[in-house]
């Protein structure tokens, strides 16, 4: 018997089966965090789908289009991601029109261009080595929010298979980021109350968050141990924490770098 009989090719090993998506979902209602959806999308849905980097945006809806507030990175080289801007720091790929015209999965294999690709764009890619590429978006008008979901580097060739992935993992995977930067937008609410300390509090709040314990935030300072408790006290208090860690949890996420020259944050 020959054995390669029946052996999927590289496209079909990528069709999910039943078992594989519903196990994907099930992992997915635990994920609130970015870190915890960057290791479901490593462990994963790699396994489900090949891919050796993945890009998600994450926009509110308007009356113009898409307004881009997050780009959530998994082994992605940032660099790209500022390559392939606007002026206005939206997305600007020939992708990404392809999907908005058809709002269908969108292949692409770099060594078989399409033949309207700008030079400089397909010079960005080749550059970052990105490859073979299969994206997908999700229009949510209920949330008035819109992600794009953006593969990289996969093995092999492109083909159905990987259409058909898309079609059902890219729902599953915009559901869970609005998940996720609902929950960072929530605690992006952290801005107002940080706010109303004062210069003294803010400079204890920012020690005692990256790990400074209280004699030694007293000696950099120059307060007691003593004013130094009465002001975790007070911080506390104000910014709505119960223990340092939680302090040093609100600082990490509040301080997510933004882009340079844009709103837009780069997770």
């Amino acid at each position: 018997m020959n054995q390669m009989q029946g052996k999927p090719t590289r496209s079909e090993e990528v069709q999910p089966r039943p078992a594989m998506i519903d196990a994907v979902e099930l992992d997915a209602h635990g994920i609130d965090t970015v870190e915890e959806f960057k290791d479901w999308t490593r462990t994963k849905i790699r396994s489900v789908f090949p891919h050796a980097t993945l890009g998600c945006g994450y926009g509110h809806l308007h009356a113009g289009g898409v307004a881009l507030d997050y780009v959530l990175t998994v082994d992605y080289p940032e660099s790209y991601w500022h390559g392939i801007r606007n002026r206005a720091g939206g997305l600007d790929t020939p992708i990404l029109r392809r999907w908005l015209a058809t709002r269908e999965p969108q292949l692409f294999e770099a060594d078989r261009p399409w033949p309207d690709v700008p030079a400089a764009w397909f010079e960005c890619f080749q550059e970052h080595a990105m490859k073979n590429t299969a994206a997908h978006a999700v229009y949510d008008t209920e949330r008035c929010v819109g992600t794009y979901h953006s593969f990289h580097r996969i093995p092999g060739r492109l083909g159905s298979a990987h259409v058909e992935a898309l079609k059902r993992l890219v729902p599953v995977m915009h559901e869970v980021l609005c998940r996720v930067v609902e929950r960072l937008n929530a605690e992006s609410k952290f801005a107002s109350p940080l706010a109303s300390l004062s210069l003294r509090e803010e400079e204890i709040a920012r020690l005692a968050g990256v790990g400074k314990t209280n004699s030694e935030i007293a000696g950099i300072s120059g307060l007691s141990e003593n004013t130094v408790k009465h002001h975790l006290t007070s911080i506390f208090g104000k910014l709505g924490v119960e223990s340092r860690a939680q302090l040093a949890h609100r600082f990490a996420e509040y301080e997510t770098k933004a882009a340079p020259g844009f709103n837009t944050k780069i997770l």
